[in-house]
């Protein structure tokens, strides 16, 4: 066989050797940049105890609690998604309730005619403090952490254990 020939045969059986081959490479590191990606723990873990923006001060004088949203992360293992919430911020102080009715987690209204907190789904009722008038919820609405930091209202928010006498947060 000329030399020639053997040489193109070589080529072409390297080449027929190495095209799956590198197939083959990049299935495995594309699997392996995906498993590391999905397993890799969070680096920045976000924390329950970090203080959320909720605005600016409110100066205006106002008669009933002011209804606010408020965002922030959740992480379960390595999701994390955006959870809103609602909060009440309670007129003439920079006191900050839970919306959560702390009997099955409804979302409380206002109501202006009465002056009182109300539970659509189960009928409790609490006063404008937050404090517990009646119904089946066994304590008030629930006071979040928050602070006036550069003229901005912040608040730190928690969940608490629903049905329960005492305030136990959930972690």
């Amino acid at each position: 066989m000329p030399a020639e020939l053997q040489t193109t045969k070589r080529s072409r059986r390297s080449f027929l050797f190495l095209f799956p081959l590198s197939i083959i490479a990049g299935v495995f590191s594309s699997l392996g940049v995906a498993a590391v990606r999905f397993l890799r723990p969070r680096i920045a873990q976000v924390s329950s105890d970090n203080w959320l923006d909720v605005g600016p001060v409110d100066e205006s004088p106002r008669t009933i609690p002011l209804l606010q949203k408020i965002r922030r992360d959740h992480v379960v293992g390595w999701s994390v998604s955006e959870e809103e919430h609602q909060i009440y911020i309670l007129p003439g102080t920079n006191q900050v309730l839970s919306a959560v009715c702390p009997h099955e987690g409804c979302e409380v209204n206002w109501e202006t005619e009465t002056r009182r907190f109300s539970c659509p789904c189960h009928e409790s009722y609490f006063a404008a403090d937050g404090s517990r008038l009646s119904g089946p919820a066994r304590r008030g609405l629930d006071p979040l952490p928050s602070r006036i930091e550069g003229g901005r209202l912040q608040v730190q928010y928690q969940s608490f254990e629903n049905n329960a006498t005492e305030r136990i947060r959930r972690t």
